[in-house]
């Protein structure tokens, strides 16, 4: 989580309420919008010297916005330029599939349906977040005409910033709907189910 959360900021200063609601908005499918595991996060990259905060009052209330320093973005950069290993995604739920012959016939079909149901809600999900991805980019581009520094330090990336944003998208996507037409043609030809 600290590298999405080093990425966010590197986009614009946030709170740890406005990185949760964008975790939960954006993320979900990467990792867990917890308060606690964002707090702690933000706590760790803090002590590591990897972003600054700076405290103020709005409406009477005390808030604190965090920023990414010239060593957050180094090790941003660093991480990023390492390979993706998409292929060493863990994920135990596939136990569930291949221990699925332990249950009775009658079963099966059922929880194949359900896993179709799940998967076809998260395709929702992904499709509404891609219809939203200009909102979201439109209101960052609102804060950088006010936040020049941040603006500064990603404005000869913008464009490239927003087409990698809608290819991990539609990898998303494209990879959740794989995942509905396999279940369906399980479901549809496979005898033991």
């Amino acid at each position: 989580m600290d590298k999405l959360i080093l990425g966010l900021l590197m986009l614009q200063r946030l709170t740890v309420y406005e990185l949760r609601a964008i975790i939960r908005k954006n993320f979900q499918s990467m990792c867990s919008d917890s308060l606690g595991g964002i707090q702690s996060t933000v706590k760790r990259l803090l002590e590591a010297g990897m972003v600054t905060v700076m405290e103020y009052v709005e409406k009477g209330v005390n808030k604190r916005r965090y920023s990414i320093t010239d060593k957050g973005r180094a090790e941003f950069f660093e991480w990023i330029q390492i390979p993706a290993n998409i292929s060493n995604s863990r994920n135990m739920e596939l136990g569930k599939l291949m221990f699925m012959g332990m249950l009775p016939v009658e079963t099966r079909t059922p929880l194949i349906e359900d896993i179709i149901d799940l998967l076809e809600r998260h395709l929702a999900d992904l499709l509404e977040i891609q219809a939203n991805i200009n909102v979201e980019a439109e209101k960052i581009f609102d804060n950088w005409k006010t936040d020049t520094d941040y603006f500064a330090a990603v404005a000869e990336r913008t464009k490239a910033i927003g087409a990698f944003n809608e290819l991990s998208m539609q990898y998303c996507i494209d990879t959740a709907r794989f995942n509905i037409e396999w279940f369906r043609k399980l479901k549809e030809k496979n005898p033991l189910i």
